[in-house]
């Protein structure tokens, strides 16, 4: 998997929070078992445009002025949004050991079109990513699966994977990944009209005269 660079800086304790999100600055947090967790700062548009380009699943290379973190390996843990705006307001990295496994979240990629959707169902994707487990070489961001051949209602599972033996999959083998569903058809029911039909002639129809 690719390692991109990644500029941070360090954070005081005392910066308020708010003050800084509206500098454009992400506040976050960088720790492992091998360093004290370290308060950073990230540029917010910065931040965007390296993963606009790039998986948020990649590896990242520390760059910092600070001799203590900078050129650590680390990936991107958590990222806290806010619930109204949607703006990125904090990161966690977690820094990673090539002799230690990690689990990372990888992008499911469906690959080719299915002979089922050519036949007129719709291909529903129902995992978007699945954590998966193994040693930083190893690791991969992204499950490219092939989908061609599935007819209308075919699955794909979990089980049905094959990353190789030195990858993990942290999700059940039961778990449906994509299926291809039967296409929608808008049934008109032809009773419904004669209803409404009857209904207005019963409606027309003079009504019985009553018997003094």
């Amino acid at each position: 998997m690719e390692i991109i660079n990644l500029n941070i800086e360090a954070r005081k304790k005392e910066n308020n929070l708010k003050t800084l999100r509206k500098q454009g600055f992400i506040p976050g947090v960088l720790y492992g078992k091998k360093i004290d967790p370290f308060i950073v700062l990230l540029n917010y548009k910065e931040f965007l445009k390296t993963f606009a380009k790039h998986s948020i699943s990649s590896f990242v290379n520390i760059v910092s002025k600070e001799d203590s973190v900078n050129g650590k390996t680390a990936v991107i843990k958590e990222i806290q949004k806010d619930p109204v705006t949607d703006n990125i307001i904090h990161i966690d990295l977690h820094e990673i050991s090539m002799d230690e496994k990690i689990e990372i979240e990888a992008v499911v990629h469906f690959v080719g079109k299915p002979e089922g959707v050519k036949l007129g169902g719709i291909l529903e994707p129902l995992m978007r990513h699945i954590t998966i487990k193994g040693y930083p070489k190893d690791i991969i961001d992204t499950i490219n699966i092939d989908v061609a051949g599935l007819g209308i209602g075919d699955i794909i599972h979990v089980r049905d994977l094959n990353l190789g033996k030195n990858i993990e999959i942290m999700a059940e083998e039961d778990a449906a990944i994509v299926t291809v569903a039967e296409p929608t058809v808008e049934e008109t029911s032809a009773a419904a009209p004669a209803a409404e039909g009857e209904t207005a002639s019963a409606a027309s129809a003079p009504a019985p005269a009553q018997k003094g």
